[in-house]
């Protein structure tokens, strides 16, 4: 009689969702992305370390994307393109040349990381914002020059940005981002911490490396390193 071996399962196969940041090129001069690129990382250094990266050329029309040179940049910056979206059909063979898949998305529910600093608010009419309305999946609460206050809780995949602190007086989820414009000081207040990602001043923890904590706590920089701390 032959005997037959016991398989080991070695995988599975799932299907799960993620939240990528998208890089949408609405030009293709290499050379001026490449300023521009420097510029948005200066502003929050250590965000975009290791940072998968979507390039949507969706906005461009013609074949002069070099896109081997905008992936070096990226890299050069420590993000790492993983697939592209949109654009002529031209840059399929271009992003086959890179190892990169072709991704069909709308860009309806992009949001922007990062605001431009033409979008900034004069300093004479900035203030703290209040919010008092749950925070639903998908939106994004942004508070220009002061703090960002919300008196409900935050659901995943939603995204609170602010220049000072954040208090959330109820569970925070999704993603929050103090001190994007580079304040060290900023903390991040909760009554329950859910988060998938957490960030002061461009320095950040993602949800399997926060400490778990029972109550309400706060999120600060020390030796530029994230620490959490029961309230």
């Amino acid at each position: 009689m032959t005997d037959t071996p016991l398989k080991t399962q070695t995988f599975k196969l799932k299907g799960r969702l993620y939240t990528l940041t998208v890089v949408q090129l609405l030009d293709p001069d290499k050379v001026l992305f490449a300023e521009q690129l420097a510029e948005v990382v200066a502003r929050a250094p250590r965000l975009f370390d290791n940072t998968p990266i979507v390039i949507d050329c969706s906005a461009i029309t013609d074949d002069r994307v070099d896109l081997s040179a905008i992936c070096q940049c990226l890299r050069q910056h420590n993000m790492i393109p993983v697939a592209i979206q949109g654009g002529p059909a031209s840059l399929i063979v271009l992003a086959a040349a890179q190892g990169l898949p072709v991704l069909s998305a709308s860009s309806n529910h992009d949001k922007p990381l990062i605001e431009s600093q033409q979008e900034e608010t004069s300093s004479d009419t900035i203030k703290s914002r209040l919010i008092t309305t749950p925070i639903r999946s998908g939106q994004q609460i942004v508070s220009k020059g002061g703090d960002l206050v919300i008196t409900a809780s935050v659901s995943h995949g939603a995204e609170l940005l602010a220049d000072g602190h954040i208090h959330v007086y109820g569970a925070l989820r999704g993603r929050a981002l103090a001190g994007i414009a580079g304040d060290k000081q900023a903390r991040i207040f909760c009554q329950s911490l859910e988060a998938e990602l957490v960030a002061i001043a461009g320095y950040y923890c993602l949800s399997d490396a926060l400490e778990p904590i029972a109550g309400p706590c706060q999120i600060f920089l020390q030796d530029d390193r994230i620490q959490i701390e029961p309230l």
